[in-house]
């Protein structure tokens, strides 16, 4: 037998589980209509140039029995180094000191000091920027790397913005008919990359006099886009 008391339980149970107003069906359809199809694609473009710029990593160093003696030494290197790079056409902005240190060589039993100043110069010119600092710097120099970049990239990536929003373009088109749908609108664009890989000569810690070209080959200046489009059924 099923009692009333199981009775009003299950009127209960209808109760709850039912819409409690036209206000919630309404509610539940403006949802349904507010559910947006989009797809989100990545463009690229990208262009080749011939590096213009190079930045110099060089120092000067000493060793002596003692602290203020190395440092002494140094400091008067490193100025004369920093004087025959001005001379040879390095403006104040592209003087940049990068490193000065001082420790004490337990093996060697003395104080090592050193100075490294980076300057950057016309790609063409590194070889005789390197002579000049050679000539004042001596057996005491020391070339820590070269790496070479474009002096400003703005120009030839301005044009590649347009060039990678079609290419996403292109992509969502694809996407969009594999699924059976047609792009719409642009809900968002955001833009990344911008940069390329710069070539780096790795010089160690070479001393030397060095006259010979240094060959930039090219860098690929790449920009990407990453786009999201509204979808519409076919």
């Amino acid at each position: 037998m099923i009692s009333a008391r199981h009775h009003r339980h299950q009127r209960a149970r209808r109760c709850r589980t039912a819409p409690t107003s036209l206000g919630d069906v309404e509610h539940s359809h403006a949802m349904s209509a507010e559910l947006v199809r989009t797809v989100t694609v990545t463009g690229s473009a990208g262009v080749s140039t011939k590096p213009d710029r190079a930045s110099l990593s060089l120092g000067v160093q000493s060793r002596r029995p003692r602290a203020h003696s190395a440092m002494r030494d140094v400091d008067e290197r490193a100025a004369t180094l920093v004087s025959a790079l001005r001379d040879a056409g390095a403006r104040d902005e592209d003087l940049r000191t990068t490193g000065l240190s001082l420790w004490f060589d337990q093996s060697e039993r003395e104080y090592a000091a050193s100075y490294t100043v980076t300057v950057t110069v016309p790609s063409d010119e590194v070889g005789r920027f390197l002579d000049a600092a050679t000539e004042v710097a001596g057996d005491e120099l020391t070339l820590n790397g070269v790496s070479l970049s474009i002096d400003d990239p703005a120009p030839l990536l301005a044009p590649l913005r347009e060039l990678a929003v079609a290419d996403a373009r292109a992509k969502a088109d694809v996407l969009a008919a594999a699924a059976g749908c047609t792009v719409g609108s642009v809900v968002s664009i955001v833009e990344g990359g911008g940069g390329g890989a710069v070539p780096v000569l790795k010089a160690g810690a070479a001393r030397m006099a060095m006259a010979a070209p240094i060959e930039g080959g090219s860098e690929t200046m790449s920009l990407q886009v990453t786009v999201t489009y509204e979808l519409t059924l076919a």
